[in-house]
């Protein structure tokens, strides 16, 4: 599978030395964590509740952080336009952006429908939902933030320079799938299956890598990346999980095992989905003539 792809192309624009990626990463990281224990200061010190809808708005702005710094590191160290890391049509495509979080939400409800019936005792309706909406507010609002440079980082300017190494789409979302679980091994799912839950972050990684390389652009991934979270807020969550359990439907713990079995049914039904909505012969908004494998 080692061939062009419009995508990863697109850091041949900029200055590719090995140096630059190397200090651009440090760069970007040092970013997300100064700029993270800044903006947390007032939680630190107890000025402001974390449960609060101010506490929740905090935890997720320390994502800005590690968007800007890609972005930064992108045009200033690079010497690229930013919009180089959305794709070759370098501008958002909201149309696909909008396919790729309905069909998630479409997924993302069946495997939790699936869940509630097999263990209808585990769930229970949120009499407090409407209660939290202005936790759940700032969820809508900040979760795509969140998401967003998380893709923007890990899909955008870290798949393009591993880009540089190798073409092997295999070999490239293996690597973004390890990298992507490595910081999410801090949170609370990691501490009762730290390999279920590791498995969980690496696979929807790898998923989110080869959608991005087989349709050439951001687009997708970020709109499943953002409902994908979106929903565990919003519709149905778990207790004891990185997001607070403000959902409808909230579920007393996390059946590890099944989200993990039914993110990889999810993952390989949205992957033919797009991979059909991409191919030759059907209308899409945004045709890349050169496509991935």
């Amino acid at each position: 599978m080692e061939m062009s792809n419009p995508f990863l192309d697109l850091a041949d624009t900029g200055k590719n030395a090995w140096w630059r990626y190397m200090l651009g990463m440090l760069l970007v990281l040092m970013m997300w964590m100064i700029g993270a224990v800044i903006i947390l200061i007032p939680v630190t010190l107890q000025i402001v509740n974390e449960a609060s809808p101010f506490g929740l708005a905090l935890a997720l702005v320390t994502f800005a952080p590690m968007l800007l710094g890609s972005m930064l590191v992108t045009r200033w160290l690079h010497g690229r336009p930013v919009a180089t890391l959305m794709g070759p049509e370098r501008r958002l495509n909201w149309r696909r952006i909008g396919v790729g979080a309905l069909l998630w939400l479409v997924l993302a409800g069946l495997a939790t429908l699936v869940d509630a019936l097999l263990r209808p005792e585990q769930y229970m309706l949120n009499l407090a939902f409407f209660q939290n909406l202005p936790l759940l507010l700032v969820g809508l609002l900040l979760i795509p933030l969140q998401t967003s440079a998380e893709e923007v980082f890990f899909r955008g300017y870290l798949l393009q320079a591993t880009g540089r190494l190798t073409r092997n789409g295999l070999v490239l979302s293996v690597i973004n799938g390890v990298v992507f679980t490595l910081p999410h091994l801090a949170n609370p799912e990691a501490e009762s299956n730290a390999v279920l839950a590791g498995l969980n972050w690496f696979v929807f990684g790898f998923f989110v890598t080869i959608i991005t390389l087989r349709s050439g652009s951001l687009d997708y991934a970020l709109g499943i990346h953002a409902v994908n979270n979106l929903f565990g807020l919003i519709i149905a969550g778990y207790e004891g999980g990185a997001l607070p359990a403000l959902a409808l439907f909230v579920a007393s713990e996390l059946d590890a095992a099944y989200a993990l079995l039914s993110l990889l049914v999810a993952a390989l039904a949205a992957s033919l989905f797009l991979n059909r909505l991409e191919a030759p012969g059907v209308p899409t908004a945004s045709r890349q003539e050169q496509r991935y494998g």
